[in-house]
């Protein structure tokens, strides 16, 4: 569900949003990499967790990526 969620989403937001949210890179890292302004890439993510509010509710959501994250613990 979150992959089909995230695929929606434009590229270039997409990207940022797995940059910050998955990789726990620094705005200011992911401007680097992206070779975009770090305000560009607070859009990005900001436009991401917009779109994704809508398709998963703020409890799913956040339950996704608690699992995810401690998926690298086991």
């Amino acid at each position: 569900a979150l992959q089909v969620a995230l695929d929606k989403l434009p590229p270039k937001c997409r990207e940022a949003f797995i940059l910050c949210y998955f990789e726990d890179l620094s705005y200011k890292e992911i401007a680097q990499r992206m070779n975009i302004s770090h305000r560009t890439v607070e859009v990005h993510v900001q436009k991401a967790l917009k779109q994704l509010k809508k398709d998963f509710n703020i409890l799913s959501l956040l339950l996704i990526f608690i699992l995810h994250n401690t998926d690298n613990l086991f």
